[in-house]
């Protein structure tokens, strides 16, 4: 049985294999010369502890839309592409939710899967949009964590 990366699939797969797939479909996704130019910081996002933060914060939303606007192409010639299309996409946001971004204290497992799927039924096509989607993600996730 395929993974799908939905709740149930989440909760039942060892954390550790979830973060090592994970981060080989990232490095599928994104190109090498593509992570350096990323995360390569002008000497002026360093010069402080809160400006380095915000550009590793920008660098990690990047390269996760990167990843998520490669994903639809790359499954595109695939036997079931739609469906692989969304187990990836569940399974980098599930990495952008826990790995990147440390949203479990924040934000439910469950809350978190469910944005995952109002996200998947207007997916969209490139990274451009995936930064949109992303960033509104994090402010949804600020408001259900002050919800609770």
């Amino acid at each position: 049985m395929q993974r799908d990366y939905t709740l149930n699939s989440l909760l039942t797969m060892p954390r550790h294999e979830l973060e090592e797939f994970s981060l080989r479909v990232i490095g599928r996704m994104v190109p090498e010369d593509v992570m350096q130019e990323i995360f390569t910081f002008e000497q002026e996002e360093v010069d402080s502890e809160e400006r380095l933060k915000s550009a590793q914060f920008d660098a990690m939303l990047r390269m996760t839309a990167v990843a998520l606007g490669e994903v639809k192409e790359a499954f595109s010639e695939s036997e079931n592409a739609k469906q692989n299309t969304e187990r990836m996409t569940r399974l980098i946001l599930w990495h952008f939710y826990a790995i990147s971004f440390q949203l479990e204290e924040a934000v439910t497992l469950e809350q978190h899967c469910a944005e995952v799927e109002k996200i998947l039924a207007n997916a969209p096509e490139n990274a451009f949009g995936w930064i949109s989607v992303l960033t509104e993600l994090l402010h949804r996730y600020a408001a259900l964590s002050e919800e609770k």
